[in-house]
């Protein structure tokens, strides 16, 4: 605090917890209660917590008392299941193996979910996957994402408040610092997820928009987006509840033209979402 001449830390995170053994230690000894006594005392704002298991990160979001956890995030880690071994996130043949996901791992749903429901702050690690997933011969996708790609996948994940990209050359940071004043075509990164050689993402939405405009006003991705984020806990959450309330037209609105599922990039069953939307809100 010294040599930053400050008071106080905005977020004492505490890092690299991916291991059980290494949580239940954190959080039943000595280095919580003392995070909690300087938040205590406000030299720490705000709590916070890092790892790589989704596992561990939705246990430590249902404490109570982390508000942030860093977490790395990216379509290629999207698809793998719960490891305590970080190894395997950088592995090519983990991609390779058979019961490796088309689609986002149920449990990752559940922490995004989780994290936006309960308002704890999700801040991204690792966005392009080491800097594979910039380059086709070493992406799990077979394909190259660009930098602002991987962002934007990131940032529209439930849950995301911010990316942490680091960068290996100038050209990369440069890339990453034109996000917020790049078009929403560079931006897209639907066409290469559902059409790459290998791992193609199906019939889970992502948010991506393809599906717009609605004949019935309905805003399609977002209604999924609140529709998923309930499903993950098993319940309709208040504060969920009250956002879908707000919104101008409501999956009941849905006339089943099947306009959206043609242009859908994903081969989402759109109208069969809308109807359990629908079931589940009551509107």
């Amino acid at each position: 605090m010294d040599r930053l001449d400050t008071s106080y830390i905005d977020v004492g995170m505490v890092h690299y917890v991916d291991e059980q053994k290494d949580f239940d230690e954190v959080f039943s000894g000595e280095v919580i209660q003392f995070a909690k006594e300087q938040k205590a005392l406000g030299k720490i704002r705000h709590l916070g917590m890092s790892t790589h298991n989704p596992r561990i990160a939705i246990q430590a979001a249902k404490t109570g008392f982390i508000d942030v956890i860093m977490f790395s995030v990216n379509p290629a880690y999207d698809i793998l299941p719960p490891s305590e071994d970080v190894n395997v996130l950088f592995e090519k043949s983990t991609y390779e193996a058979p019961d490796a996901l088309s689609s986002t791992d149920p449990e990752r749903l559940e922490l995004y979910g989780l994290c936006e429901s309960q308002g704890v702050a999700l801040t991204v690690m690792k966005p392009y996957g080491g800097g594979a997933l910039l380059k086709a011969g070493e992406s799990p996708f077979g394909a190259a994402m660009t930098v602002i790609q991987c962002l934007h996948y990131c940032l529209t994940r439930p849950g995301v408040a911010s990316v942490l990209c680091g960068a290996q050359s100038m050209e990369e940071l440069l890339q990453a610092a034109a996000y917020s004043e790049a078009p929403e075509e560079e931006k897209d990164y639907a066409g290469l997820l559902s059409g790459c050689p290998a791992h193609p993402f199906t019939d889970k939405c992502m948010y991506c928009g393809h599906c717009a405009p609605c004949t019935a006003g309905i805003d399609i991705a977002t209604v999924n987006k609140f529709a998923d984020l309930c499903a993950a806990q098993g319940m309709v959450p208040e504060t969920v509840r009250e956002h879908y309330a707000a919104l101008s037209a409501k999956a009941g609105d849905c006339i089943a033209c099947g306009a959206c599922e043609e242009r859908c990039p994903f081969g989402v069953k759109i109208t069969e979402h809308m109807e359990r939307a629908k079931k589940l809100f009551g509107a």
